[in-house]
């Protein structure tokens, strides 16, 4: 039996052999892969030794070549006795702090550089694992210290062929309950004169659970000003009625309910009326464009380079702001997608602006594209999701051309 790390949040969302991982670290200029951990805090550490009862600091080294090792205190090796432990790992036990710095600093004598969990300024969350004074520490000894960023995305965020035509069907299921929301939307207004976001919402979710999907929160539906705040959602203490001549966007999101399930995420915006105002139209041309030019730049670059993810939050908000509107775009360009109990995935996010994401956007990733102007009189958004593909960029979750006149569906 192979030792293999699985990673997860509730679910499963992937695994990669040792093997398979030192040939990652030998893509690198790394001699190593260094992970520390304290109580199974540390997912992939734990994806390889399992839910143990380890109680003391523990550091596991896996070196571009050779066996891995663990130094561990004395008092928990009774629980890394096991075959497989055994198997693929060296114990170097220690019983003092004293001895654990010196085995550490025998173990690294030979590297030059190592990856660690940690990012630059601790800008990614999802990455900085590693403690500060057990990276500076490895520093001191003269070891360079790089990112495990890309690394821990390519355990995490690569998708399977299975994984990612569940995202293609879920997308094309999302897209049609989309629709069938905004001609509910004119249906209750041609009967009742009204309807709200709160029974809008319901809808949509019953609807997916119709489907077989699942989803961690109930969709996002806003008119007008409740839409300039990116995460409003209506709440029974909370809604507002849609009427004729309201702006409506729907934000929404589900995946099939089995292990490799991966979520759609679309924003699409309607307007309760047959012709759309000048404003709103105006508006949504340049969330339009911002979105076509994260498009356009990623077809034209990815086949021909590695791109970082902050470049593609990089064109997005540059639109925006020539346009006068970059005070107004609150947040990243997209996040990733992934096997996950949300729709917010471990891989890199679409950023330079929460952060500064210089991971890659690697091959078999997806990731939403979604710029969004939320200025105080209205917000706009438009989503779709993205995938990478044997070097190319798809369309996943489709895009929107021209904000839906409601009531002439």
């Amino acid at each position: 039996m192979k030792a293999f790390v699985v990673v997860y949040s509730s679910r499963k969302v992937g695994f990669m052999t040792i093997q398979e991982l030192q040939q990652s670290i030998q893509k690198t200029e790394a001699d190593a892969y260094i992970l520390v951990d304290y109580e199974n805090k540390n997912k992939v550490l734990v994806g390889f030794l399992g839910e143990k009862m380890l109680t003391r600091k523990i550091i596991m080294v896996i070196p571009r070549e050779g066996k891995p090792f663990l130094i561990t205190h004395v008092i928990d090796t009774v629980y890394l006795q096991d075959e497989t432990t055994l198997r693929n790992f060296d114990l170097k036990p220690y019983k003092t702090w004293q001895q654990m710095l010196a085995l550490e600093k025998d173990a690294f004598s030979g590297y030059k550089s190592v990856l660690m969990d940690m990012s630059e300024s601790g800008l990614l969350p999802r990455v900085s694992l590693a403690d500060y004074g057990s990276v500076e520490y490895v520093k001191s000894l003269g070891i360079k210290v790089i990112s495990s960023g890309d690394l821990l995305q390519s355990m995490t965020a690569v998708l399977s062929d299975g994984a990612y035509d569940s995202q293609v069907k879920a997308c094309e299921v999302t897209l049609k309950i989309k629709d069938e929301a905004f001609r509910l939307i004119k249906q209750e207004i041609l009967t009742k004169g009204e309807t709200d976001e709160l029974f809008i919402q319901a809808f949509i979710g019953k609807r997916f659970r119709e489907e077989g999907m699942v989803y961690d929160e109930l969709p996002l539906v806003a008119i007008g000003k409740n839409a300039s705040n990116p995460h409003y959602t209506p709440t029974p203490e909370n809604y507002s009625k849609i009427k004729e001549g309201d702006l409506v966007l729907i934000d929404m999101w589900a995946k099939y309910d089995y292990p490799h399930g991966v979520y759609s995420d679309i924003t699409w915006m309607g307007y309760v009326g047959t012709e759309i105002p000048e404003v709103y139209k105006e508006r949504f041309k340049i969330v339009k464009a911002a979105r076509d030019g994260v498009i356009s730049f990623l077809k034209r670059e990815i086949p021909k380079r590695e791109v970082k993810a902050y470049e593609a939050d990089d064109v997005a908000r540059k639109i925006i702001t020539e346009a006068g509107y970059g005070e107004w775009f609150l947040h990243r360009v997209g996040h990733n997608i992934a096997n996950d109990v949300s729709p917010h995935g471990p891989g890199a996010n679409l950023d330079n602006y929460e952060s500064h994401d210089d991971r890659s956007l690697m091959e078999g990733t997806s990731f939403s594209d979604e710029p969004g102007i939320y200025a105080p009189d209205f917000g706009v958004r438009s989503e779709t999701d993205l995938h990478i593909k044997n070097r190319e960029l798809i369309v996943v979750g489709g895009l929107q051309v021209e904000i839906i006149p409601i009531m002439s569906l």
